[in-house]
């Protein structure tokens, strides 16, 4: 019960955000949302103790539990939402792969929701670069569910930016590892990114995926790729830097920048180049010279297979190009003919630019052999100018096929036509004028040539120029033509598709307007030029009025790409646009008079709204609306001498408060470089530490080891010790049994001794004693001299027996008198082997005991014998 009386909400937010119970830390989590959603600005105080501490979201978004790591995660999106491009530069490099690697294997969809959406503002305030680096190396991961959810945050950030804001190459490196992956999920997880990407890239992306995938993969993502063909994705989502450059600009150069982002990817830029130049074999030029087509085919062939590749590294090609110029020119074999064209357009194509300066050697060639009629080799010889035209411009070609286009072949003639109508679809800027001229003039003449391909491949040429530049501009090409022919040409125009775009129009447009217009609007010179040359003044040199530049755009160029010309403007039609004009202007000039802090905002209404100068101007329109206007009188005029002695002060005003802006703007970027520097010798010093700590972490670990290796052999030497010292008192102890078993009398130890009760049965048997006899006398005797004593000390007993058993010699020897005399060397010799034996047991300690203990048993065994002898002397 008193834990639910706690009042957590009492303690401090720090404290809560990091508490152990984790309901305290969802309510945490969820007022930190609360507090970023309603923050003043980037500046607030709500945002200062994690930027400053960026290892406090990572515990963040990192919760054990699923509940409060959704709600942390949804923090994090609104700090970077409201907290500005600083929250993502400060916690991007501790916060992405965290929160990758714990959020999108995350079980609640809205966790993996709130994760993807998270990753797409760190891209979106900055770069996608770092954060899509730090996503590839996830891709490695052994567990699929984190590899499958990386691949779907990539297909989102793809899905959202465009492979034109996110850079491509690296990801699609990744992808056939992908493809390769044993989990189900991480390959059709990828083929989605893969129809993603397509749809972007467009069939760039076959070159560089195919080549890596197996059969089956291709035809599935063929199939894919065939129900999105056609459909033109758009960005959904903009960087910072893109919606700050939409902003402040007009809509001309935004017309540009989406022309540029119209531009599809280059695929060579996704993959690495070759050097073919060392490949080529050392006998290829001479087997090119030889008389026989075989060989010459086969070297071709060989250089075919060499050439073949994405992309070619740079080197000294000239004399494969002279070579293989000299072989189309001259072959008279029109299949190597044809794989020399294919080598020429596979080479193109992988040098690219790098191809330009070989144009001069095999162009003129390659248009020369344009006669041989057969199809296969006249496609080889087109689709290699094709290539080569790539890698140069038009201008480049302009020459050799002026020349061409007067050949007296008509198949040259034709085949040339059509190259410079495939070179008019292919190019993107508008030919130079003299260019246009010489190609019109040429294509006429080719119109009453005597071949009717010749004739068709003229107009055709003649409708893709009329596409590019209007029907207008083409008129004096073609007026001198009769109905039939203009009506050739009309036909290919209406067919026609042409990348070029019109080229853009420039501010000094509005100075064509009539004067007229400024003379009526004389007594407000400020405010009739609003959207003429004033306005264009204050705005930045090379920007044109939005209304102006548009206007002006189609009235000189015929109505861009569709040749269609202006109609002009109505009376009534420019009469009521007028009367709106006036309507508007008043409006403006009467809330300007009493609102004198906001007069700015009239020239762009003015201009959007009726285009009352730019649109008139470029137009040549009628000024009888303005001239009509109350602005004639002297209120007006007075009106509008105090609105432009406003308009100036608050111009300088504005410019003041620009260059103080731009000033603080310089100073914050000499701070960010600054902290960037910083930041960056703060990372190498701390990688710099890192790897100091580690060698020595490593080196305390390998010290460890050793210490634990010594204390390992030294405990074991001391069992050995111990075990040692047990055995040496063992062993002293049966020494010390062994000397006090000597002090006892030696006859118990002569007659355990075998060999006495040998001699002792010779003795017997020579005094004729029966056999029943001996034996009880024998033990009579055995009773009658061992002790007791050394009956119960066994183990001396058989020790010493075994001593005498191994050291003297049977005494049955001395059944006879004779061997009697050899008994005492025995006995020597068994004292010795006992002695050998004491010595052995009891070490150097007690040898001089052992040796004086086998002393006094020879003296007895040879005090025994002398007894024997004296017995038997008796006898």
């Amino acid at each position: 019960m008193a834990e639910q009386e706690i009042d957590y909400s009492t303690l401090p937010l720090s404290e809560r955000v990091t508490h152990k119970i984790w309901k305290v830390r969802l309510g945490a989590y969820e007022e930190l949302t609360k507090q970023f959603t309603t923050s003043a600005s980037e500046n607030d105080p709500c945002f200062r103790p994690y930027l400053n501490d960026p290892g406090l979201y990572k515990k963040v978004v990192t919760d054990s539990n699923v509940a409060a790591q959704e709600a942390g995660i949804t923090s994090l999106v609104a700090f970077l939402q409201y907290g500005g491009p600083n929250t993502c530069l400060r916690l991007r490099g501790t916060l992405v792969a965290p929160l990758a690697e714990k959020g999108l294997v995350s079980m609640r969809a809205g966790t993996k929701q709130k994760t993807i959406e998270a990753l797409m503002y760190f891209i979106e305030l900055d770069t996608p670069d770092p954060v899509i680096e730090e996503l590839l190396p996830i891709l490695n991961n052994k567990l699929p569910k984190l590899v499958t959810g990386t691949v779907l945050a990539l297909k989102e950030i793809i899905k959202a930016f465009g492979t034109r804001t996110v850079n491509p190459k690296s990801l699609v490196k990744a992808m056939p590892k992908l493809f390769a992956h044993s989990d189900k999920n991480v390959r059709a997880e990828t083929s989605s990114l893969a129809v993603i990407l397509y749809e972007w890239m467009g069939d760039s992306i076959k070159t560089v995926l195919f080549p890596d995938l197996k059969p089956v993969q291709q035809k599935e993502l063929e199939e894919a790729f065939e129900a999105v063909k056609g459909t033109d994705p758009q960005q959904t989502r903009f960087l910072l830097s893109q919606q700050l450059a939409a902003q402040g600009t007009t809509s001309d150069s935004s017309s540009t920048a989406q022309d540029d982002q119209d531009e599809e990817l280059d695929p060579m830029d996704l993959v690495d180049s070759v050097d073919v130049s060392a490949k080529i074999p050392d006998n290829f030029y001479a087997l090119m010279a030889s008389t026989k087509w075989k060989e010459r085919k086969e070297a071709v062939d060989e250089l075919f297979k060499i050439v073949s590749v994405p992309k070619i590294a740079e080197a000294d090609f000239n004399d494969l190009t002279r070579t293989l110029a000299k072989c189309i020119a001259k072959d008279a074999n029109v299949a190597v003919v044809t794989t020399a064209a294919n080598c020429v357009e596979v080479m193109a194509k992988g040098l690219r630019t790098g191809f330009a300066k070989y144009r001069s050697v095999v162009a003129p060639s390659l248009f020369e052999r344009l006669k041989e009629k057969k199809v296969s080799v006249s496609e080889a010889l087109g689709a290699a100018l094709d290539a080569t035209f790539q890698s140069t411009n038009l201008s480049e070609f302009m020459e050799d096929s002026m020349e061409f286009l007067k050949s007296k072949n008509p198949q040259v003639k034709q085949e040339t036509a059509l190259f410079l109508v495939r070179c008019l679809k292919y190019i993107k800027v508008y030919p130079k004028s003299n260019e246009i001229k010489q190609i019109c003039d040429a294509s006429v003449g080719l119109l009453s040539d005597t071949a009717k391909p010749v004739r068709s491949a003229a107009a055709e040429v003649l409708g893709t120029v009329m596409k590019m530049i209007g029907e207008r501009a083409m008129t004096p090409f073609i007026n001198d033509l009769d109905d039939i022919r203009k009506q050739m040409i009309k036909e290919y125009f209406d067919t026609a598709e042409v990348r070029a775009k019109p080229e853009k129009t420039s501010a000094p447009t509005s100075a064509a307007a009539p004067k007229s217009a400024s003379k009526t609007l004389g007594s407000v010179p400020s405010r009739a030029r609003v959207g003429g040359a004033s306005a264009s003044s204050a705005r930045k040199p090379g920007t044109t009025p939005p209304a102006l530049s548009t206007r002006s755009g189609e009235g000189l160029n015929g109505g861009g790409s569709s040749g269609r010309t202006a109609k002009p403007i109505s009376s009534s039609r420019t009469s009521r646009m007028s009367s709106s004009t006036s309507s508007t202007l008043r409006k403006k000039v009467e809330s300007e008079a009493t609102l004198p802090s906001s007069p700015r905002p009239a020239a762009p209404s003015l201009s959007s709204s009726g285009g009352a100068s730019g649109s008139l101007s470029s137009r040549g329109g009628n000024n009888r609306g303005l001239a009509g206007m109350a602005l004639s009188s002297s209120n007006s005029t007075s009106h509008s001498s105090v609105l432009s002695a406003v308009d100036k002060q608050e111009l300088s005003d504005l410019r003041r408060a620009k260059e103080e802006w731009l000033s603080k703007s310089t100073e914050f970027e000499a701070q960010i470089d600054m902290l960037t520097v910083e930041n960056a010798r703060m990372k190498k010093a701390l990688s710099e530490i890192t790897k100091v700590n580690d060698q020595l972490t490593e080196e305390n670990t390998r010290k460890d080891i050793d210490m634990k290796v010594k204390d390992s052999k030294l405990q074991r030497a001391r069992i050995e010790a111990e075990a040692s010292q047990a055995l040496i008192m063992k062993l002293q102890k049966a020494v010390e049994d062994l000397k006090s078993e000597n002090q006892l009398s030696s006859i118990p130890i002569m007659h355990e001794d075998p060999t006495v009760e040998e001699a002792m049965e010779i003795h017997d048997a020579s005094d004729g004693i029966t056999a029943s006899e001996q034996t009880s006398r024998r033990t009579s005797v055995r009773k009658s001299i061992v002790p007791e004593e050394e009956k119960e000390n066994g183990y001396l007993l058989s020790s010493r027996r075994e001593s005498y058993h191994s050291g003297s010699q049977r005494l049955s020897m001395y059944a006879s008198k004779d061997n009697l005399t050899s008994l005492s060397g025995s006995a020597t010799g068994a004292a010795v082997s006992l002695a050998s034996d004491l010595n052995g047991t009891s070490g150097n300690a007690g040898s001089v005991e052992s040796w004086k203990r086998a002393a006094e048993v020879t003296n007895q065994l040879k005090a025994r014998i002398e007894a024997m002898k004296a017995r038997q002397l008796r006898r």
